[in-house]
């Protein structure tokens, strides 16, 4: 049985001691009072027991992604994660594989998939924020304001 001490970074406080069977691992989903959290960091151990930076996986939208250090919390964490966006009206999943800041189109369609460009950069996260997820055939660029929240889901 490994003990943990979880350190939740959204609020900035201490949550408390959570025992695991297993050794706990960046991205993996937990329970704790019956709240879902996401692994984000493994800290400093303490007083023999490890530190472990948690992150509530449900990530409100707009108001959670108005502070800059959430943004760029996103932008470490959330590639390669299994996630769901959802509003009043519908839900989609997807794997994130990259951030599109700034830009409002996917390519055409008319560009063969070996002409399309692979890798995007973001120097900086704007207010207004776009997630390149996976879908089940292409990627899609979804465009977060038109969403209410972000769940993560773990591992894709």
């Amino acid at each position: 049985m490994h003990e943990y001490e979880l350190f939740n970074e959204k609020t900035a406080e201490f949550l408390g001691p959570y025992l695991s069977d297993k050794m706990l691992e960046k991205g993996d989903i937990l329970t704790f009072q019956r709240e879902n959290y996401f692994v984000s960091h493994l800290m400093i151990p303490s007083d023999g027991k490890l530190r472990v930076a948690v992150w509530p996986v449900k990530i409100y939208l707009p108001g959670d992604i108005e502070d800059l250090q959430l943004l760029n919390w996103i932008k470490q964490n959330l590639i390669g994660m299994k996630i769901r966006l959802s509003n009043d009206k519908n839900s989609i999943e997807g794997k994130v594989i990259n951030y599109w800041p700034r830009i409002r189109f996917v390519p055409p369609d008319n560009l063969k998939p070996d002409e399309r460009p692979e890798t995007f950069y973001a120097e900086e996260l704007p207010g207004r924020l776009e997630i390149l997820s996976l879908g089940p055939d292409n990627p899609t660029m979804i465009d977060l304001p038109t969403f209410s929240m972000i769940e993560i889901l773990g591992k894709y």
